[in-house]
């Protein structure tokens, strides 16, 4: 018998957890009236970095998490505040549009 090799799934787009911890980065950022060029300067990155991070273009790291919740003001724990009900949403089926 032939085993074939296992393929990694491919992903479409960010994952669940990574949409939520990006957007409570914006969301926290905005509160403290920080502009990403302040907020990139402070961690040593580009705005443009910072931009992705917030899009969830690019994933954050463990040592950048850390990083922005000292320079947010924030325990690393505030990132995940909220998961459970942005999975819980990510869970339910899309509708499909009836047109066509």
């Amino acid at each position: 018998m032939e085993v074939k090799a296992a393929r990694r799934q491919t992903r479409r787009g960010p994952n669940s957890v990574d949409i939520h911890v990006a957007r409570r980065v914006r969301e926290r950022r905005i509160e403290l009236v920080l502009t990403q060029p302040e907020l990139a300067a402070e961690l040593g990155i580009t705005f443009q970095h910072l931009y992705k991070f917030e899009k969830a273009k690019s994933r954050i790291s463990a040592s950048r998490l850390y990083d922005l919740s000292k320079a947010l003001g924030v325990p690393v724990t505030y990132f995940f505040e909220g998961l459970a009900a942005t999975e819980a949403e990510a869970q339910k089926p899309k509708r499909r549009s009836k047109g066509g």
